[in-house]
């Protein structure tokens, strides 16, 4: 049994920077959603879809890149920013004609970038009962609809700001960084579990806080920070990246 060691679980073999699919016998294991399970992050893929549907797409695309993108890039993402981003990508929806739209989205382009080896590892955990959560950044109707593709029922996400059925943005605290461990100990707390009992996947450095809370961090498809983090902290490395062949 992996469960119980602590910092121990993701230790490194000797000589190499990777590790194989290797299952930890925890209670909860989370997992990122962006260049983890699947090989893009969801809202770049929802704004290369939009080009094709709507010309407001040039506008969102163009906010992300010059404020968004930059802000995660250096770890200084806002709430202010992303709700920001988020009025912009609904301008003009209901609630109801986004949920509509993600589904569209999902149908023609956002499934075919799920990693293959994601689903061996997730009935892996699942046989042995292993509650399996999503924690992702993206917002909750994006992030449910791979959520079902991949059978994963519990999903904490962004979370829609509504006005009766008009989105004005996001609630607090956002999916991100120290606000990941906070949302993680929350739904944690109602299960009588802490993080160190739990086990979280992750490819991003905007993810060290909870990758440092849980008991067994794994470092999946990571960017370079993240992997020189993990080699500083002797954390198990997991890349599928070598074996995907990435949709267009």
């Amino acid at each position: 049994m992996l469960w119980g060691m602590g910092r121990a679980c993701g230790s490194l073999r000797t000589g190499l920077n990777e590790v194989g699919m290797r299952v930890y016998d925890v209670p909860v294991v989370f997992f990122d959603l962006d260049d983890s399970l699947i090989n893009k992050d969801a809202n770049s893929l929802w704004i290369r879809w939009r080009f094709r549907q709507d010309r407001w797409a040039m506008v969102e695309a163009t906010l992300a890149m010059l404020s968004l993108y930059r802000a995660y890039k250096k770890g200084k993402v806002t709430h202010w920013r992303l709700s920001n981003y988020y009025r912009t990508r609904t301008r003009g929806m209901s609630l109801a004609d986004y949920e509509m739209s993600v589904q569209r989205f999902f149908d023609e382009r956002g499934q075919l970038h799920i990693y293959p080896q994601a689903a061996s590892l997730l009935f892996a955990y699942q046989r042995q009962g292993t509650r399996i959560v999503m924690i992702t950044g993206a917002d909750e109707v994006v992030a449910k609809a791979y959520g079902r593709a991949l059978g994963i029922n519990d999903v904490i996400s962004n979370r829609l700001k509504l006005e009766g059925q008009r989105i004005k943005g996001l609630e607090e605290p956002l999916c991100y960084g120290p606000g990941k461990v906070a949302l993680a100990g929350n739904y944690l707390t109602g299960l009588n579990l802490t993080l160190a009992e739990t086990a979280f996947y992750s490819d991003s450095h905007a993810d060290l806080p909870l990758l440092e809370a849980v008991g067994c961090p794994v470092v999946l498809n990571p960017n370079p920070q993240l992997r020189a983090a993990a080699v500083v902290r002797n954390w198990p490395v997991l890349d599928w990246r070598h074996d995907a062949t990435p949709a267009d």
